[in-house]
C-alpha cells in the first residue's frame, strides 16, 4: 500500500528540517515501497511513500492560484472508486498524467471544491492530509472504517502525523510513553476511540476528520451507522444484497486485475464468483499452505474445487515452518502492525503469504469480515443472554482467560492496579450506549445491533486492520468488498430473523451464493484460519521466553508474571494449555517486549 506522513509548525521554519522530514519519510517505507515523494513549505512539509498499485505521481498534489501562488497540498494513502469519472466531475477539461489522477490529486480537488466536507463525498479506502495554505490549517481524514491507519501528536506550536506510529514516535517532538490507560490499551486491545496507546498521540477515528490549526484542533463525524426501519420482505432483501453485492465488487475491481485470496471458506469462494461475474473472466486465485504435515489444510480441497469451478488460475503458496521463527520476519511483522498483539503465527503467515502473492499481482480482493457484516459472528443471538462486556472478551473469559485473551502471563496485582477489567467495562459501556437502535425494535434485534456495532466499530481491529498493515507491509494492496459502507449500512438494519432464516449464519450470503460456487462449499462447516503444529515452532517460542528471562533488561519484564513464564520455559506442553490460547499467552508478552523496545517507550505504571 502507501503512507503519507507530515508535520505543521507555525513557529519554526521546516526547510531547515530536512534530516526529520527525511526520517519521517523514510520510515513510510513499512507502507510503500515503490517510490516518494515530499512537499516542503516554511511552516509545513508533507511526504508519501506508494506502492505498485498507485496511479499518478507519486508526488504530493499541489494547487495554485493562476498567478501562481499556493492555495493547497494533499497527501494519501489508499484508492478511490471511479477515479477516472470522479477526475471529470472535480477537474473538467483538466488532463490527467499518462496513468491517470493520483488519489492525492482527486482528494486535494474534493477539498477545493467542498472544503472539510469532502470525506463524505468519496468512496473506497483512505486516510488523507491537506495543508490549506490560505487558512494555515492541515485537514487529517480517514475512511469511514479507518481500514487506513493515521496518528497524530499535537505539538506546543503545530502537529505530526503519519500512517506508522513508530515513525511518529521517533519525532523529538514527541515522547512515547504508555500509562496505566495505555497498558490497558495494549493489553485489552481496545483503544478509546480517537485514542493511541501512547500519552499525547492520537489517532483519527474511522469516519472522522481532524482539522488542525490557528483555532485549535477541531474532530467531527462525518459517517455513521444509523438505525432505520426495514421495509423489504425476504425476497427483496436476498435481491438488494446481490445488487449491492454486485456493485461494490465492481468497484473494487475496477482498472485492475481480478484476483481473490480463496481460503475456500463460504466468503471467499463467494467472493470469487463475484469478481468472476463483475470481470466477465476467471480472477486469480491463491491459496495459503503449509510445509509441514502437522498444519491442519481442512479448507484446501474446497478452494480447489472452487478454482475447477470457475477455471481460475490457482496458485498454492507455501509457508515453510522454519520461515515463522526467523527473527527478520518477526521484526517485519511488529513493524506493520502498529501494535503488539496475541495473535503470533495468525499474523506471521498472512505476511509471508501476501509477500509471494505481491510477486503475482498487485491488488487482490479478501472475504475479511464478512462474519461479522452478514451477522454470524459468535453464532446466532441469544434472546435470553445480555451482553455485560465485549463479546469477544466474554468469550475468552469464558475459555478460562480472566482477562482476555494473551493476558495470563501478566502480573496479576499489576493487572489489578491498572484495573484492566475496569477499563474494558468502562469502554464497553460507551459503546453500548452509542449502538443506534430503533424504540420499536425487538429485544433479539436490539442485542443484534449491538452485536454488530460492537464487531464493526471495535473487533475489525483484530482482524481486517491487521490484515491490511501485514500485506501493506509485504507489498500488496488488499481490498476488502464485504467491508463496503452500502453494505454494511444495509445489513445493520436486517432484523436477526432474516440474517437467520435458514438456521445458519451468513443466510442471506448463502442465499446469493447458488451458482457462485460449488454445491459442497454450501453446506461446509466453517473451520478457523489455520494455525501451524510444527514442534519447531512451539521449541522456538520457549527459546525466546528463555531469553527473555535471561535478560534483566527486557523492558516488558517489571509487567510480566515471571515464575508463569518459567513453567512455560520449562514445560512446553504449557503452550497448549486451552488450545491455541496457551500460545496466545505467550505470543503477547513476546511482541509487547520487542514493541516497547522498537519505539523506546517509556512505562510509566
Amino acid at each position: 500500500m502507501s503512507g503519507i506522513t507530515g508535520w505543521v509548525d507555525a513557529v519554526r521554519d521546516l526547510r531547515d528540517a530536512d534530516l526529520i522530514a527525511g526520517r519521517l519519510t523514510a520510515d513510510l517505507a513499512v507502507r510503500g515501497r515503490r517510490g516518494d515523494g515530499s512537499w516542503h513549505g516554511p511552516h509545513a512539509m508533507l511526504a508519501q511513500r506508494t506502492d505498485a498499485a498507485w496511479r499518478g505521481s507519486a508526488r504530493p498534489a499541489e494547487s495554485r492560484a493562476p498567478d501562481g501562488t499556493l492555495l493547497a497540498v494533499a497527501v494519501c494513502d489508499g484508492y478511490l472508486h471511479d477515479p477516472d469519472a470522479l477526475w471529470s466531475a472535480l477537474a473538467p477539461g483538466r488532463p490527467a498524467g499518462p496513468d491517470g489522477p493520483s488519489a492525492a490529486e482527486l482528494v486535494l480537488h474534493a477539498y477545493l471544491r467542498w472544503g472539510a466536507a469532502c470525506p463524505e463525498r468519496l468512496a473506497g479506502s483512505f486516510a488523507f492530509a491537506v495543508w490549506d495554505q490560505r487558512t494555515g490549517e492541515l485537514l487529517l481524514a480517514r475512511d469511514r472504517f479507518g481500514l487506513k491507519p493515521l496518528s497524530y501528536a499535537p505539538t506546543e506550536h503545530g502537529a505530526v502525523f503519519s500512517s506508522d506510529l513508530a515513525a511518529l514516535a521517533a519525532h523529538p517532538l514527541v515522547t512515547p510513553e504508555i500509562d496505566a490507560d495505555g497498558l490497558c490499551a495494549l493489553l485489552s486491545q481496545l483503544r478509546r476511540p480517537g485514542h493511541s496507546a501512547l500519552r499525547g498521540v492520537r489517532e483519527v477515528p474511522p469516519g472522522h476528520t481532524v482539522r488542525l490549526g490557528p483555532d485549535g484542533e477541531r474532530v467531527r463525524r462525518y459517517w455513521a451507522l444509523e438505525a432505520r426501519p426495514h421495509e423489504l420482505d425476504l425476497e427483496q432483501t436476498v435481491r438488494r444484497v446481490r445488487e449491492l453485492l454486485d456493485q461494490v465488487v465492481a468497484d473494487e475491481l475496477r482498472g485492475v486485475e481480478p484476483a481473490v485470496l480463496l481460503s475456500g471458506g463460504l466468503d471467499s469462494s463467494v467472493l470469487t464468483g463475484l469478481a468472476a461475474t463483475a470481470a466477465g473472466a476467471p480472477p486469480r486465485a491463491f491459496t495459503v499452505a503449509f510445509g509441514d504435515t502437522a498444519a491442519a489444510l481442512l479448507d484446501r480441497p474446497y478452494a480447489q474445487e472452487v478454482a475447477r469451478f470457475w477455471q481460475s488460475a490457482h496458485q498454492e503458496v507455501t509457508v515453510r515452518p522454519e520461515q515463522l521463527s526467523d527473527p527478520v520476519t518477526l521484526a517485519a511483522v511488529l513493524a506493520a502492525k502498529d501494535y503488539p498483539s496475541p495473535f503470533g503465527d495468525k499474523n506471521i503467515t498472512p505476511f509471508l503469504f501476501s509477500r509471494q502473492v505481491a510477486g503475482q499481482v498487485p491488488v487482490v480482493l479478501s472475504g475479511e469480515a464478512a462474519d461479522t457484516v452478514f451477522g454470524s459472528l459468535g453464532g446466532k443471538v441469544d434472546e435470553g443472554h445480555e451482553f455485560t462486556t465485549f463479546p469477544w472478551i466474554e468469550r475468552a473469559r469464558s475459555w478460562g482467560q480472566d482477562h482476555g485473551m494473551g493476558t495470563a502471563l501478566f502480573d496479576r496485582e499489576l493487572l489489578r492496579g491498572v484495573d484492566l477489567d475496569g477499563y474494558g467495562d468502562r469502554l464497553f459501556r460507551q459503546a453500548r450506549a452509542e449502538v443506534p437502535t430503533l424504540p420499536g425494535d425487538s429485544r433479539v434485534d436490539r442485542l443484534g445491533r449491538q452485536a454488530d456495532h460492537l464487531t464493526i466499530h471495535w473487533l475489525l481491529e483484530h482482524a481486517v486492520h491487521h490484515s491490511e498493515r501485514l500485506a501493506a507491509a509485504a507489498g500488496l494492496q488488499v481490498r476488502f468488498p464485504f467491508l463496503d459502507h452500502r453494505l454494511v449500512s444495509f445489513l445493520y438494519n436486517v432484523p436477526v430473523a432474516m440474517k437467520w432464516f435458514d438456521g445458519h449464519g451468513k443466510s442471506l450470503l448463502r442465499a446469493n451464493a447458488k451458482g457462485l460456487v460449488p454445491e459442497s462449499v454450501l453446506s461446509r462447516p466453517k473451520v478457523p484460519y489455520p494455525i501451524t503444529y510444527a514442534d519447531s515452532y512451539k521449541s522456538a517460542l520457549t527459546g525466546r521466553i528463555r531469553a527473555l528471562l535471561d535478560d534483566s533488561a527486557a523492558p516488558v519484564r517489571p509487567l510480566v508474571d515471571l515464575a508463569g513464564l518459567r513453567q512455560v520455559a520449562a514445560d512446553p506442553a504449557l503452550l497448549d494449555r486451552g488450545g491455541w490460547y496457551g500460545r496466545a499467552n505467550v505470543e503477547m508478552v513476546l511482541q509487547l517486549d520487542a514493541w516497547l523496545r522498537r519505539l523506546r517507550v517509556r512505562v510509566s505504571v
